[in-house]
């Protein structure tokens, strides 16, 4: 066993000193000085090193009760760094519902497309409530995700709810395979609600010229304003079936004489979106307005602001993605559904169908149409 004296005497020299005070406790002594407690061991046929802290600061005889504590962790079956590991994982279990959310929100929302909208609905939940939030995450159960699903119900459509029950389940998800923190999800069998009615909102011809004259555009000339802009935007997805974020985010880098490129997108991939003749038209309208950016608007002024003028027109139930809607069902009057599946970016023919809506007049004329007999 090393005395004080012994440990006091030791000089740095060139290279790394070590000396054994007995029983897996050692003393390194470093070229620069700086002596350290380490305790070295062997457990299952595996060498493991704990640091316990530096001399003076740690004494000869706190270091030997250092050593002996690690000694009756490794009796019991536990190395030191599993019982580190344990315990943080304790930690962690005891952390809030809140805490895991903002965790979640830090660590794992900012890689998704979706960071801002999820974001934005994580904190609405927390602020909505208060009194799951408060509880450990350890002692979540399907219980308190019936009562948060039943409570949303009381709000906004079923759809909504299922979405959101779908973004905690990524939350539970982080706790369950990140933290382990919990082994099974609190969401666990607990049933979504069913979604409503795909909406089969078309807009009309009538509805287009209103809309058009109160932004005082009608797509001849470059948009003077960003209110004008939007208007353009409106004109573009009824051409294209393009959504609001790809729209506003096309640069001029990624438009080609017969479509655009759609670089990434909702789904994750590429996509080429042919033009017709009035959306090349229209294009053209935008150059000079911005070098890299075909439009000077963001997605979310976008949206607002197209829902402020429909409010301000009286118009019923119209939101801008409803042009996708209704550049879906005009374009399948000449696409079979697998080409406007290409136009549209679905790989789900039935979630395609969701954005065809043709009326019972316009089937009508069509199977005239077809079966109108030739001269």
């Amino acid at each position: 066993m090393l005395t004080k004296q012994q440990v006091e005497a030791i000089k740095p020299a060139d290279k790394l000193i070590k000396k054994c005070d007995g029983d897996m406790l050692y003393l390194f002594t470093s070229p620069t000085g700086k002596k350290v407690w380490k305790v070295l061991y062997t457990f299952e046929g595996k060498k493991g090193t704990v640091t316990l802290g530096s001399y003076p600061n740690l004494s000869i005889k706190e270091a030997r009760l250092k050593r002996d504590e690690v000694k009756a962790m490794l009796a019991t079956g536990m190395t030191p760094t599993q019982k580190k590991q344990a315990d943080k994982i304790k930690q962690l279990a005891s952390m809030s519902f809140a805490e895991l959310i903002n965790s979640y929100i830090c660590e794992i929302v900012p890689r998704h497309k979706g960071a801002r909208w999820e974001t934005i609905r994580l904190n609405k939940i927390m602020a909505d409530f208060p009194r799951l939030m408060v509880k450990p995450v350890e002692s979540l159960d399907q219980i308190d995700m019936i009562y948060f699903r039943n409570e949303r119900l009381k709000h906004v459509q079923g759809s909504s709810v299922s979405r959101e029950m779908q973004l905690l389940g990524g939350v539970f998800r982080y706790a369950l395979r990140e933290l382990r923190i919990i082994k099974t999800s609190p969401l666990a069998e607990v049933d979504k609600p069913k979604d409503n009615p795909h909406r089969e909102r078309r807009i009309t011809d009538l509805e287009v010229q209103k809309i058009l004259t109160s932004y005082a555009y009608d797509g001849t000339f470059t948009p003077l304003n960003k209110r004008q802009q939007t208007a353009w935007a409106f004109m573009f997805a009824l051409e294209t079936a393009m959504r609001a974020g790809e729209i506003t985010g096309l640069t001029w880098d990624n438009v080609f004489k017969d479509h655009v490129l759609l670089p990434d997108t909702k789904n994750g991939t590429a996509r080429r979106v042919p033009l017709s003749h009035r959306a090349v038209e229209l294009l053209a309208l935008m150059k000079g307005i911005n070098d890299i950016q075909v439009m000077t608007i963001k997605a979310d002024a976008l949206s607002t602001g197209f829902t402020k003028r429909i409010k301000e027109l009286g118009i019923q139930d119209l939101r801008f993605h409803d042009t996708r809607h209704e550049a879906c069902t005009r374009l399948a009057q000449w696409l079979p559904v697998h080409d406007l599946a290409k136009v549209s970016g679905h790989k789900d023919i039935s979630m395609l169908m969701r954005y065809y809506n043709p009326t019972a007049t316009e089937l009508a004329d069509r199977i005239n149409q077809a079966n109108k007999p030739k001269l």
